[in-house]
């Protein structure tokens, strides 16, 4: 279980993300983004109660934050009691493989429709990015990762596909929060988005494609890994 004070279990600037809205929004809002940031891992128990006493609201509000999560895929239910989703190697390839056919898309839509002033955004979220590298913790760095991502979505120009993405792209932040003791980091991930940016700039669509499945390529395989050793563990 991951080590959550009792009177504050997020970082300041996460709760104040959740000042002035109702108490469940304000429990919605700041479940998902301690979830989002790393502070929990996939499988954690979330009881009722202590989410209620997290936010200083009632469990109904809790229930109710818990249970839009568990439609977005980051909570699930399991009995009476809820826990931070796990998902399993199947599962972490279907997401995976839905986020690379909307990242595709977005690509195309992108390299007919964008104009190298609008491409100038991902220009602006790697300067961020850059500028924090070695100082961000992990879960700061994967919310500029999903700026990235969420900028290039934005570029095609169509609201569905960006809804789509951002559903997509939360249940892989949350993936990834397993294997962040083991993936190739934040300088990777940066050097990885340049190509991508770059191979856009030439609308270059499919070395652009490739580059994003690269930068999968790294949390699937450590998936793969664990299921891998799991069925090869003695009963």
């Amino acid at each position: 279980m991951p080590e959550i004070p009792v009177d504050r279990p997020f970082p300041a600037d996460l709760a104040a993300a959740s000042e002035g809205l109702s108490r469940g929004e304000a429990v919605y809002e700041g479940m998902k983004a301690g979830i989002l940031h790393h502070r929990f891992r996939m499988g954690d128990p979330l009881r009722e109660e202590d989410v209620a006493s997290w936010f200083g609201a009632s469990r109904a509000p809790a229930r109710d934050a818990l249970k839009r999560l568990e439609t977005e895929g980051l909570v699930a239910r399991i009995g009476r009691k809820y826990a931070v989703r796990n998902y399993s190697y199947d599962e972490v390839l279907v997401t995976y493989r839905m986020r690379a056919a909307l990242e595709h898309l977005s690509v195309e839509f992108a390299v007919l429709r964008a104009g190298d002033d609008e491409l100038a955004v991902l220009e602006t979220e790697l300067a961020a990015q850059k500028a924090v590298l070695g100082n961000a913790s992990r879960g700061e760095f994967s919310e500029l990762d999903t700026r990235f991502h969420m900028a290039l979505a934005r570029l095609s120009g169509n609201e569905m596909l960006l809804r789509e993405t951002e559903t997509v792209l939360n249940r892989a932040r949350l993936i990834r929060s397993n294997e962040l003791d083991k993936d190739n980091g934040p300088a990777a991930a940066y050097a990885d988005h340049c190509r991508i940016y770059e191979a856009l700039l030439r609308r270059d669509a499919d070395t652009a494609k490739a580059e994003l499945n690269y930068h999968y390529a790294t949390t699937v395989r450590l998936h793969e890994t664990r299921a891998s050793d799991a069925r090869g563990a003695p009963t």
